[in-house]
């Protein structure tokens, strides 16, 4: 007798997709435990010095932030972010707009809009502010921010947003006298 089978006896299960988490242990982690969890390594002058470290930090939404002197939390990333972010800042930098311009020869109308953006919104040391924000009284997001997640990005709130925004456009006239003064200062 022969049995014809429509499926196999043994069914394999499906393995299912996993993603893989990458968790880095930096100099982040030991200063993140101790915030989060009130955890510190067992070596007491390590302990220590996690301790005094600590208190320039700050937890937001699972995110550690270094408090800064002058005002706003500074984001801490990881090493395998760095690479990122450093190469989106120096293509934005004045030093790299010629070369682009100069590799580009005959296609160089395709490149100038990024290579304006990034004079754009690069500070001038003249006037103490970004051409953007003087024409538009706000500063512009860069490409890195919406990709790694900043106090500015992640806490916007559209309310919030148009009341800042509203106070900008009252006082831009204010700003564009400053850095008029300022020009004319280092004239």
């Amino acid at each position: 007798m022969i049995i014809y089978l429509k499926w196999p006896v043994i069914w394999k299960q499906e393995q299912e997709e996993a993603c893989e988490i990458n968790i880095e242990t930096t100099w982040m982690t030991p200063i993140f435990d101790y915030l989060q969890n009130n955890t510190l390594p067992e070596d007491k002058d390590t302990a220590r010095k996690i301790k005094t470290i600590s208190t320039r930090f700050t937890i937001i939404q699972g995110n550690l932030y270094r408090r800064s002197f002058s005002g706003p939390y500074l984001t801490c990333v990881n090493p395998s972010q760095v690479k990122t972010i450093l190469s989106e800042i120096h293509e934005g930098e004045f030093n790299t707009l010629k070369k682009r311009l100069e590799g580009a020869k005959g296609k160089w109308a395709d490149e100038l809009p990024s290579v304006l953006w990034s004079y754009r919104t690069t500070s001038k040391n003249s006037t103490g502010a970004t051409p953007f924000s003087l024409a538009f009284g706000a500063e512009a997001f860069i490409p890195v921010e919406i990709s790694i997640p900043t106090i500015r990005s992640q806490f916007a709130a559209e309310e919030q947003n148009n009341a800042m925004m509203n106070f900008e456009l009252d006082t831009i006239d204010e700003k564009r006298e400053a850095a008029a003064a300022r020009i004319a200062y280092y004239k």
